[in-house]
């Protein structure tokens, strides 16, 4: 696999996707396969891979990402029935209003969330890919689950903030960008991204992009500020 040494331009420029550096393997022989992940099996209905656009939409998506673990159940089949019932209309939104409520402030969930976060820096690598519009993706795709009859309210508070959303259209937005649905990327189209002190972590590079960012982590990112606290990061 080619190798991309990333620089500032990265910020708001290219395509990202990220994943376990044990997929490696698997992606230098059949490339990036299209897939519904575990933690979308209940609200996306199709296949497809997930990317950014600069590096700065990838702190965004942790954000989001950070969010949605508040409240995703740790058992499968409730987070299934939740998932159905709040894209009804005549299911009463006090209901999922106050299981929101309820995981919020829940300091257990929370660090269950900054867990799976550390995993996914500690064990993960970013890949580079030369993606061509019209070909690969379309800028006027929809997102699926802004698609799918969930109230505005309901996709604030689980990671669509209005800070980086555009929550009155069904279009995708650059932090959470997709390829075409069951399309495949070509391994000839994929970078592993590095840094100049020829470290390829994804720790490392979440480092370098917050030291490198010029978004207010504290005003559009809250939920990764939070985590960033946890961890005791200098700057925050």
């Amino acid at each position: 696999m080619q190798q991309y040494l990333l620089n500032k331009k990265d910020l708001n420029l290219n395509y990202f996707h990220f994943t376990d550096k044990k997929n490696l393997e698997s992606i230098k022989s059949n490339g990036l396969v299209p897939n519904i992940g575990n933690n979308a099996k209940n609200i996306e209905k199709t296949k497809k891979v997930f990317f950014v656009e600069g590096l700065d939409n990838l702190l965004i998506l942790f954000d989001c990402w950070i969010n949605a673990l508040y409240y995703i159940p740790v058992i499968p089949f409730i987070y299934k029935l939740g998932a159905f019932f709040l894209r009804h209309k005549w299911f009463p939104n006090i209901i999922g209003d106050s299981y929101f409520k309820a995981l919020k402030i829940s300091k257990l969930h929370q660090k269950r969330a900054f867990r799976k976060l550390d995993k996914i820096l500690d064990y993960g690598v970013l890949l580079k890919l030369d993606l061509e519009e019209n070909i690969d993706f379309r800028y006027d795709d929809k997102d699926e689950i802004k698609s799918r009859g969930y109230i505005k309210r309901h996709l604030e508070i689980c990671g669509y903030s209005e800070k980086y959303s555009d929550l009155n259209s069904n279009i995708m937005d650059k932090w959470n960008m997709h390829t075409l649905t069951d399309h495949t990327v070509d391994s000839k189209k994929i970078m592993i991204c590095y840094l100049e002190n020829n470290s390829f972590n994804l720790r490392d590079i979440f480092n370098y992009c917050l030291q490198n960012t010029k978004i207010d982590l504290k005003k559009v990112c809250p939920e990764l500020s939070a985590y960033l606290k946890y961890k005791n990061f200098e700057d925050v």
